[in-house]
């Protein structure tokens, strides 16, 4: 695999890893984000990312229906659990405080409850603070580093993970009641679970998972001709999704057993790279992509896809134009749809959610990047009237 594109709009360039979830909320959610820059500008519309060669693209129409792949069920499947909340009919959108008067934010991760909602800002003096949103009020959480920082997961018991840049590199963190823990030396954390379980990276190309924050990071099995392995969600029960050599769809399963996950079919064959971001409940979503056909100029469009390990199938989600950004333990999802509307998909029915402003059709100016487990929390990114990002959360019903 060859090295993703870096930088897709005039963010600052940092040493940030990128791969293909990071291009396309690179693309989808920065918009002249500088320091010191309080305002947002024109988004950049073409999703894309170097990957073998190749760039992915958000496609232009959904593929033809294809029966779903199947593979025998995973034991990390969906558990048995409480019928699904009643139907939403309706969202309403609120912005989130922010400290210090900051003139931009964002969201970055959510327990499964929605009461906890992680993000950052944007201050006046330039630079990033990481923030925690819990019980209507926002906490500015003081990660070292100056160069970059995020929060990337965070439980119900309000413990938050995520990383930090300095001159040598990422620094994965845990914060937890005002404490900050560090991790690793160097690295970054991207879940955790209600357990404490944490999922990541050393920044050496392989997967680490810490049994708690205060543990020692262990390196994750993998098979030995991966180049680059990614651990970037964990589920309840410790199941792990992540990806081989940023193309291949990976599972760690809690019996210590792992494996590939079945590659989608696109238009009937064989997706040609594909990878795993999320999982709740054994549902997992991702992207798909095939390899461009000759005389295209490299350009391959990159679709959302959905895995049930209760019966190994993976199929393309078609009403979504980016991959999903978060799912649910009954598979509802949260993206954006063709008209580029941030929604929830229920698989019943489909739920617009309002913009704080105007709406735009590339999908930019609202983003849905949480859901809770009842389907009523979902919290975001929207621009104000001066197309200016803020964070903000729907509640639902």
């Amino acid at each position: 695999m060859t090295e993703l594109l870096r930088s897709l709009d005039d963010e600052p360039d940092t040493p940030s890893t990128v791969d293909v979830r990071r291009a396309i909320a690179t693309a989808r959610r920065t918009r002249r984000v500088r320091r010191g820059v309080t305002g947002a500008g024109a988004a950049v519309v073409t999703v894309a990312a170097s990957l073998a060669g190749f760039t992915l693209t958000r496609p232009a129409a959904a593929p033809a229906p294809v029966a779903p792949a199947t593979t025998a069920a995973p034991t990390g499947a969906p558990r048995p659990s409480a019928a699904a909340p009643p139907a939403l009919t309706r969202c309403a959108i609120s912005r989130l405080p922010v400290p210090d008067r900051a003139p931009m934010a964002l969201v970055t991760a959510a327990d499964p409850t929605g009461e906890w909602i992680a993000g950052r800002t944007y201050p006046k003096s330039g630079g990033y603070q990481a923030v925690l949103w819990h019980a209507g009020t926002v906490t500015k959480v003081m990660l070292p580093g100056d160069l970059e920082e995020a929060l990337r997961d965070v439980n119900a018991s309000g413990t938050a993970v995520g990383w930090s840049y300095t001159e040598d590199g990422p620094v994965p963190y845990a914060y937890r009641n005002g404490k900050i823990t560090k991790l690793a030396p160097s690295g970054s954390a991207l879940g955790i679970n209600d357990a404490g379980r944490i999922v990541g990276d050393d920044d050496e190309g392989n997967a680490v998972v810490w049994e708690s924050a205060g543990a020692t990071p262990s390196r994750l099995p993998a098979p030995s001709s991966a180049k680059t392995v990614q651990a970037r969600a964990i589920d309840l029960d410790g199941t792990i999704v992540g990806s081989l050599d940023l193309g291949i769809p990976y599972i760690w399963l809690p019996d210590g057993t792992h494996r590939r996950m079945p590659m989608p079919e696109i238009d009937g064959k064989p997706a040609a790279v594909a990878q795993a971001f999320d999982i709740r409940n054994g549902w997992v979503t991702g992207m798909a992509a095939m390899k461009p056909d000759k005389g295209s100029r490299g350009n391959a469009p990159a679709y959302a896809v959905r895995w049930n390990l209760r019966t190994g199938e993976s199929e393309l989600v078609g009403e979504l134009q980016y991959p999903a950004d978060a799912v649910n333990p009954f598979g509802w999802q949260v993206g954006t749809d063709r008209d580029g509307y941030a929604v929830l998909l229920t698989g019943e029915k489909t739920i617009r959610l309002p913009d704080l402003a105007k709406h735009r059709a590339d999908g930019t100016a609202t983003i849905a990047s949480t859901l809770s487990d009842d389907g009523r929390i979902i919290a975001g990114q929207s621009d104000d009237r001066t197309d200016t990002i803020q964070a903000v959360v729907w509640r639902c019903r």
